[in-house]
């Protein structure tokens, strides 16, 4: 017998005995609970025939159905044993703040990405905190918030899939990127800060060109710019090259103009990153960049900056790993470090690393910078090193 059956006898039998009087029912009494019975069958039968609600009670479009949400909250404290006077720490781009606690980013990523088949994706990241301010785009206010990339995501279906992203997105170019909880260390490279560029603004497409290797290219506006500084366009190409697990290269060039209101003095940057892993515990990244500008100093005199950064990580469990990472950085003409001298850079930063939980990183990290000219200061006297020690704790969603 049907459970559905069983279930319409048993509120039958509920309801006659709630309904029969203390004498024996007659034939109308009887007559009646038929009735019920069968009324109370076509409400069953409407019951199942009704759609379940979703647990959520939330039916989504089709256009968000396989959407990402993900983010961060990145935190920090930085110890300048300099105590430099203007509260800031020189040579630095997102670890700015002296003897600060700070708020470094918070951030909320939605991303659906196409169907491997073809059809049409989209990414927006939403960053809050300082290091919104640093990649605040030229021809925009400096903001602690910004719209670190938004950008339309199209999946073509010819040969192995051609992929076309249009708006604004992060640069292919150096070993590190903005959000710290992917690099290994919390403060950023010399060459991430001041040898290439973060975001650009127009259309790249991507294609594997066989299994282990896949190429960009790709025009926008130059480096860092939303509303383009002049009329000219840059040109961006890029070769990753992943034959093994355990090994990994990629070489980026950018050509373009990016001079305020000049369309002929072009820069040109040549990126390169290589990542060996010689056993599974130990990984290490070699990144090196050369760029030239012309007409940078003056009129037919060209600017050039260049420098090498070396990486190493141990990781000694799921909880904890180390890391080291040791760069120089040259700046013949001043164009680029803060304070427009000439000068040589170089720094070394170990960084203990422990993850307690797996949404949460937590770091410990001392650097000491050096530089051939005085461009640190100890109060407000000017010195030719600085020492930081940093905290940071970051929660990831």
């Amino acid at each position: 017998m049907k459970v559905r059956n069983v279930m319409i006898m048993v509120f039958g039998l509920f309801l006659a005995i709630s309904n029969t009087p203390s004498v024996r029912a007659d034939d109308g009494s009887m007559a009646a609970l038929v009735q019920k019975n069968a009324d109370l069958e076509k409400r069953i039968t409407a019951l199942e025939a009704k759609p379940a609600t979703p647990a959520t009670g939330l039916q989504l479009p089709d256009y968000l159905k396989d959407l990402t949400i993900s983010g961060f909250v990145d935190t920090s404290y930085v110890y300048n044993t300099n105590h430099p006077d203007s509260g800031k720490n020189t040579a630095r781009v997102f670890d700015t703040e002296a003897n600060s606690f700070s708020l470094q980013a918070a951030k909320l990523a939605l991303e659906r990405l196409p169907a491997k088949t073809g059809g049409v994706g989209f990414r927006i990241d939403m960053l809050l905190g300082n290091d919104a301010q640093v990649i605040t785009p030229y021809g925009f206010d400096s903001s602690k918030f910004d719209v670190e990339q938004a950008y339309v995501d199209v999946l073509f279906p010819v040969g192995k899939g051609l992929d076309i992203k249009a708006g604004r997105f992060v640069t292919l170019n150096g070993a590190e990127v903005i959000e710290s909880k992917d690099n290994w260390n919390y403060s950023r490279s010399l060459l991430f800060g001041y040898a290439i560029p973060f975001t650009h603004t127009g259309v790249r497409a991507s294609y594997p060109i066989l299994d282990t290797l896949t190429g960009y290219l790709g025009v926008n506006n130059g480096w860092d710019d939303v509303k383009d500084n002049n009329k000219g366009k840059t040109v961006e190409s890029s070769l990753a090259w992943a034959p093994k697990d355990w090994f990994s290269s990629n070489l980026n060039v950018m050509y373009g103009p990016e001079e305020i209101g000049n369309n002929h003095s072009n820069r040109a940057l040549y990126d390169f990153v290589l990542t060996f892993q010689p056993i599974k515990k130990l990984t290490f990244k070699i990144n090196a960049d050369y760029a030239n500008e012309q007409d940078a100093v003056a009129l037919d005199k060209n600017g050039t900056w260049s420098g090498v950064a070396g990486y190493a990580r141990y990781d000694f469990n799921d909880q904890w790993s180390f890391s080291d990472r040791l760069e120089y950085f040259a700046d013949p003409r001043g164009l680029r470090i803060p304070g427009g001298v000439s000068q040589d850079v170089w720094e070394d930063t170990p960084t203990l690393e422990f993850r307690p939980y797996k949404s949460l990183i937590t770091r410990l990290e001392y650097r000491y910078d050096h530089s051939t000219d005085k461009t640190f200061a100890v109060g407000s006297k000017a010195v030719a090193y600085q020492n930081t020690f940093s905290l940071e704790a970051i929660y990831v969603f």
